[in-house]
């Protein structure tokens, strides 16, 4: 996902969460007696706040948006299959946008950005497509966030390579797993074996490294304890 669309869909994240928590709220008052039009007007200020969200560019696509967050919601899924020495983080923040999934474990670290389009990914001339279109970009964004995720890493002293994933949640990928330069275009049926199958490449005790540098920088979610998972095999340097 984009920075812009990654950045869209926690911003309509935590407008749900604003909105939830506020009608909570406003009901609360009711219940205490409050007079009915102050708590509908503390209803109204999430909603006054996507206004003038929609208002500072695009029209707000909240079709896109709700796709784009089941689409993310689906590869969670898929990734919970993972083995228990994998580390599986969400939404991780690197100060350039969100990384929608960040994988740790034996294999590596891996970035992966989810692309809830239909239709189908292929190569054409050597250049990624999707359904006619070129989708260059979708990798351009991939290498971005794997590199944006190896700084993160690189500040804590771990210097292994990160390896970007673009996820198709919804679209078929041709020959998937398909490998570009830096990157690679997997269908969410896939992206399991395409991480597991790699060479083992990391420790357990730099893979705890990783995570723990890489946890700090996560959206909350109230799945926490699902998305983080201890790996209980210990290995030797």
């Amino acid at each position: 996902m984009s920075e812009a669309g990654g950045a869209g869909v926690s911003a309509y994240r935590r407008l749900s969460v604003v909105l939830a928590a506020t009608i909570v709220v406003a009901a609360d008052l009711v219940v205490m007696g409050v007079w009915w039009w102050p708590a509908s007007f503390l209803m109204l200020v999430p909603l006054l706040i996507l206004e003038r969200q929609a208002r500072k560019g695009r029209r707000l696509d909240l079709e896109g948006l709700r796709k784009g967050i089941l689409g993310e919601e689906a590869v969670a899924e898929v990734l919970a299959g993972l083995p228990s020495s994998y580390w599986v983080l969400h939404g991780v923040s690197t100060g350039h946008g969100d990384v929608d999934h960040v994988v740790i474990g034996p294999t590596g670290v891996f970035a992966l950005e989810t692309k809830a389009w239909e239709g189908t990914f292929y190569r054409s001339r050597g250049q990624l497509y999707c359904n006619g279109k070129p989708a260059q970009h979708v990798l351009r964004q991939a290498r971005g966030a794997a590199r944006q995720v190896r700084l993160l890493l690189l500040e804590g002293g771990i210097t292994e390579p990160v390896e970007a994933i673009v996820v198709a949640a919804r679209a078929s990928v041709s020959r998937s797993p398909a490998r570009y330069r830096q990157a690679y275009v997997v269908s969410i049926k896939d992206v399991v074996s395409l991480v597991t199958r790699r060479r083992r490449s990391l420790s357990s005790s730099t893979v705890m490294r990783a995570m723990v540098i890489l946890d700090s920088r996560r959206e909350p979610s109230p799945d926490t304890d699902r998305e983080a998972r201890p790996n209980p095999i210990v290995e030797g340097d």
